[in-house]
């Protein structure tokens, strides 16, 4: 008798819960969607930590061969960059993570070095007091080459190595990292140095 008592007070509470969701059914989805709307509106308002060298990505023309420069843009910030944070006598990627490539869309001249069309690592070997060494070299892609910045740099894999002379500008110092396509070079400038890659169509 006991046992049907308690029976009977349990289904009873339980048909209550019943009509009292049926009486509210919006509640549990105004719930969520409340909690949703919180955390994308937090989500979206965040403020997202600037890039410290972020990618660019320079276009332009050399005769009629397209070129473009992708490289990571990192700055001076009160660095010593020559001789500091970038060794004299190594090489070096010639911009942030990822390895700097060069792309021409034709065969171009580079020295006296035919450069096949096609897309290429690009390395500098900083050296003081004299000439810099600029390297371009077939492995630019990190899943193709296995290339990060100059950590597996092959020699080996070098197109072209051409001595450049740096310019050095005491008095315009070029914070963060950039470089330039011109009418016959590609430019590279940062901190006080100016660096000027000869480029020639090798068609003409």
């Amino acid at each position: 008798m006991l046992f049907k008592k308690g029976a009977i007070r349990l289904s009873m509470a339980f048909v209550a819960a019943i009509a009292i969701f049926a009486c509210n059914p919006g509640e549990s989805s105004q719930q969520s969607t409340g909690t949703d709307s919180v955390s994308e509106s937090v989500d979206h308002g965040e403020e997202k930590p600037a890039i410290a060298s972020p990618r660019r990505l320079v276009e332009g023309k050399i005769g009629d061969v397209k070129v473009s420069v992708d490289y990571g843009s990192p700055g001076v910030k009160d660095r010593k960059i020559w001789g500091g944070l970038e060794a004299y006598g190594k090489v070096w990627r010639a911009g942030a993570n990822e390895t700097t490539s060069f792309q021409f869309s034709e065969d171009v001249k580079i020295g006296d070095v035919v450069v096949p069309a096609g897309k290429y690592g690009f390395y500098l070997i900083p050296n003081k007091n004299k000439d810099w060494v600029a390297i371009i070299n077939t492995d630019w892609s990190r899943e193709e080459h296995g290339a990060w910045g100059a950590y597996n740099y092959n020699k080996e894999h070098d197109v072209v190595r051409l001595n450049v002379k740096p310019q050095w500008e005491e008095e315009d110092i070029q914070e963060r990292l950039q470089y330039d396509v011109t009418d016959n070079s590609i430019d590279m400038s940062w901190e006080k140095v100016r660096i000027s890659i000869p480029v020639a169509p090798a068609k003409k």
